[in-house]
């Protein structure tokens, strides 16, 4: 078995008979090469060389790559009801939300990043549901206590407060300390950060957000919201190129409401963020889950990342739902979608791949359905648990067990992810 630690020196003679010293890190599966830079030197395969033999010698796999997980969560909501017994499990005087994320926090932590649509202003009393939305900043604090550390505010209820609920959506965010897209102080503020640029373990990731409307209200200067147009999408893919991101990911707030297959608008404009560049593109708005396609490389065209497991070309997944809210009607909006996706860096020769991504519906459980409050679960996850098996404590629990059932049983027979062999 390889060893935890473990150092390979080789000592490297080039044409000007200088001594180079080159070296090898293998933290278990992982190897690291280096060159200390006190010498020149013009031979390196040795390395690669070595390092096969020291693996094979072991009798372990070597890897060579290094891996990004980014995941996604759908519209983060916030409805009267929900503010209304945020502030009761406070008693009276704080807004508990806890349990808003509990169930689903180790799945966030386990990402190298979580990406989330809030879709709600920030701090503007009093606090209020639909149709003008404004939630307390205890569910962002939640939610970044619970691992998310990317908030999408590019939506159709960003401008539902006005001039005040820009700058105090803007001061709350700047406490809690997470990162925004999508909505910008000054025009000047966008064209400096839009796309946002992160690197990660060495993959350079570029993402924009924007929203088809503001539902008909006006963004007040000198505050910006990133708007559903061609030009604007053309113009900050270009960006992203200019800027050598090696991943483009494009998080659209676009779609009809309940409807479980994209528009002909969206269908239209992912092709077009495609034929740009872009590589993912994950979808809101609609509240409940959408179709998604995957499209993969056919094996003749490159070789798969496994036997079992096929390049992927690229991905949209046009909405993932509603993850928390109070709506119960129309049907599938109590449904949400987790989505992680892996980058696969080859440490070698600097390829990166997109992994088959993974996916999982996760349902709202509404105040007294299974808490006390709004809470989420993974539906599989806990279909199998011990609290579903038992039949829930109350009437009201299992009437809201069945409805999950039932609702899960439909949206899987409908095999809204779909992969397409191109």
């Amino acid at each position: 078995m390889i060893k935890m630690l473990a150092f390979i020196t080789i000592m490297v003679t080039s044409k000007l008979s200088k001594i180079n010293q080159l070296k090898i890190l293998i933290i278990k599966n992982h190897i690291f090469v280096y060159m200390e830079k006190r010498y020149f030197s013009t031979l390196f395969v040795v390395l690669v060389t070595a390092a096969c033999a020291f693996a094979q010698s072991n009798k372990s796999p070597l890897s060579i790559t290094d891996t990004v997980t980014i995941s996604f969560i759908g519209d983060v909501m916030q409805h009267g009801g929900q503010i209304s017994a945020a502030l009761s499990k406070g008693e009276g005087k704080t807004y508990n939300y806890e349990n808003a994320f509990r169930h689903l926090k180790g799945r966030f932590r386990q990402a190298d990043l979580m990406v989330a649509n809030m879709e709600f202003t920030l701090g503007t009393r009093p606090y209020s549901g639909y149709p003008t939305f404004s939630a307390p900043p205890e569910i962002a604090y939640a939610a970044k206590d619970a691992g998310i550390g990317l908030f999408m505010l590019a939506n159709n209820h960003i401008a539902d407060k006005g001039k005040t609920g820009f700058e105090n959506t803007f001061k709350a965010y700047e406490e809690i300390g997470v990162p925004t897209i999508g909505v910008y102080r000054t025009s000047d503020e966008e064209k400096e950060n839009d796309p946002m640029i992160l690197t990660i373990k060495g993959i350079k990731f570029a993402f924009f957000n924007y929203t088809y409307d503001t539902n008909g209200m006006p963004v007040t200067p000198p505050y910006h919201v990133n708007l559903q147009d061609s030009t604007y999408i053309r113009e900050v893919i270009a960006k992203a190129r200019l800027s050598k991101a090696d991943i483009i990911i494009a998080l659209p707030h676009w779609g009809e409401e309940y409807h479980l297959s994209p528009s002909q608008e969206q269908k239209e404009y992912a092709e077009f963020m495609f034929n740009e560049g872009v590589d993912v593109i994950i979808g809101s708005h609609p509240h409940v889950p959408e179709e998604a396609y995957i499209y993969t490389e056919s094996s003749s065209a490159t070789a798969p990342l496994t036997e079992s497991e096929p390049a992927v070309k690229r991905v949209v997944f046009y909405s993932l739902g509603n993850y928390i809210s109070n709506q119960s009607d129309p049907a599938y909006t109590q449904v949400g979608t987790f989505v992680r996706l892996r980058f696969i860096k080859n440490l070698l020769s600097g390829k990166i791949s997109l992994a088959m991504p993974e996916w999982e519906y996760t349902w709202c459980f509404r105040k007294g359905e299974l808490e006390s409050d709004y809470t989420v679960v993974p539906i599989e996850e806990f279909i199998n648990g011990e609290t579903y098996q038992k039949g829930g404590e109350t009437p009201t629990h299992k009437a809201a067990f069945d409805l999950m059932s039932k609702t899960y049983g439909l949206i899987k027979d409908k095999q809204l992810v779909k992969v397409i062999t191109e």
